[in-house]
């Protein structure tokens, strides 16, 4: 068995103190039933300088089904560097298509995030992309700042968390 996964492919994640130190494995799931604090990545992918992609999460999605999400968000492998987890996403959600992720800021576990704590980085996307069956949205601070005001219920926690820490867009 690897140690990325354990019982029936169950990913593992590294429960983390309040300085990021990792304290014991326990399984994603487990993580989030307890309010355990966990690293995670979200990479923005910003196709121009005043604009970032978002995309929506799929119906059966565990959290925060249907609403409007950062396009690559996912938890950080035990022993895994968060650079590497950034680039690793980055690759998975954008192939071929994104420069290389670079890191923007750290926002604290917290229960709008399920108590991840998050690395934000964030990416030159070369070209929108255009997945069947994938909804993906370019959106600018005006448009953001109207959905976060008016339909904060579409937005993922993670969304509105960046937003309103002004680590979304140059020169917040």
């Amino acid at each position: 068995m690897s140690t990325q996964q354990a019982g029936h492919g169950t990913e593992l994640v590294e429960v983390v103190d309040l300085a990021g130190r990792p304290l014991a494995l326990v399984s994603a799931w487990e993580a989030h039933r307890q309010s355990l604090p966990h690293r995670a990545v979200l990479v923005v992918f910003a196709p121009e300088r005043d604009k970032v992609l978002l995309g929506r999460r799929a119906a059966s999605a565990p959290a925060f089904p249907g609403r409007w999400d950062l396009t690559a968000r996912g938890h950080v492998r035990p022993g895994e560097a968060v650079q590497d987890a950034a680039r690793r996403l980055a690759d998975r959600h954008m192939p071929g298509l994104a420069g290389a992720p670079r890191f923007q800021t750290a926002l604290p576990p917290s229960p709008a995030t399920d108590f991840e704590a998050l690395s934000v980085f964030r990416c030159q996307a070369r070209e929108i992309p255009e997945a069947a069956g994938s909804e993906t949205l370019a959106v600018d601070r005006e448009a953001l700042s109207h959905l976060a005001l008016e339909f904060r219920d579409l937005l993922a926690p993670e969304v509105l968390q960046a937003f309103e820490a002004g680590i979304l867009f140059p020169g917040d």
